[in-house]
């Protein structure tokens, strides 16, 4: 099986990518949903709590899509004050354990605000963690996580009973694809090592679920919908999506209720 996934960030997030595209990320997260619906294919995406804020009809619609799940990504992506000022003191934009909990209290809340769900998945931005990630997360309902890379790993663990974790064990898209200000021309050569056309990429990704699902277990894709648009439009998103039809997909929530490890 499959589990796709992406991350939708906040009109103000001004990230990597959008400078390079018209459209916010959460409107192409319709167009990303839209696409993945043609093939038949489940989607989750992470959305922070400031995009259900900033666009909140829009996030609204796409939740109410059949083939998609919604989970948390923070609140603001670490984009607000509070967050830079903890990332010099501690290390992290994390900060404190009740800055964290406040968080994710707070990106809980704004999403069931608008959508009317109670979400039970969510990925850190980032992947950016603390020892009390976990713990916190458990705390406040959520039942599956997505924040580790592992190509070594086939399919979700638990972490305690009833809490598991989903690692990306694909290449995540934002990391290795030429996009945006990741291109020859708009950065120095060196930030472009490793980096490679969405082609490439995308032929890597359905090499990589080929093996997985070979071997029983659950290929789990991070492909961001403005990654995606930025990369070229989404036409190889779209001749991915075709490829994982075959597959089956999974929501992240459905990869725990099927067993962690199956």
């Amino acid at each position: 099986m499959v589990c796709l996934t992406g991350d939708v960030h906040q009109r103000s997030y001004r990230g990597t990518d959008t400078p390079f595209s018209s459209h916010t990320e959460v409107a192409l997260a319709g167009k990303y949903c839209a696409i993945a619906g043609k093939y038949g294919i489940k989607v989750t995406l992470f959305f922070t709590g400031r995009a259900c804020e900033e666009e909140p009809e829009t996030v609204n619609l796409v939740s109410g899509l059949s083939h998609c799940e919604i989970g948390g990504h923070t609140f603001a992506a670490f984009r607000d004050p509070l967050s830079r000022i903890f990332k010099k003191v501690y290390g992290t934009p994390w900060g404190t354990t009740a800055h964290q909990l406040r968080d994710i209290q707070r990106t809980i809340a704004s999403i069931q605000r608008v959508t009317g769900q109670r979400i039970q998945t969510w990925r850190n931005h980032g992947y950016v963690r603390t020892a009390d990630t976990d713990h916190l997360l458990e705390s406040c309902g959520i039942h599956v996580v997505s924040d580790e890379v592992s190509d070594s790993k086939m399919s979700a663990e638990w972490v305690r009973p009833g809490y598991c974790s989903v690692p990306m064990n694909i290449l995540p898209d934002h990391e290795h694809v030429l996009h945006g200000k990741y291109q020859h021309g708009n950065t120095r050569p060196d930030r472009l090592t490793n980096r490679m056309p969405i082609a490439e990429w995308a032929n890597l990704v359905k090499s990589r679920i080929r093996g997985i699902c070979e071997q029983g277990g659950t290929a789990t894709v991070l492909a961001h919908p403005l990654c995606m648009e930025v990369a070229d439009g989404m036409v190889v998103f779209e001749e991915l999506c075709q490829y994982i039809g075959q597959y089956g997909t999974v929501w992240l929530s459905e990869v725990q209720r099927r067993g962690c490890g199956c």
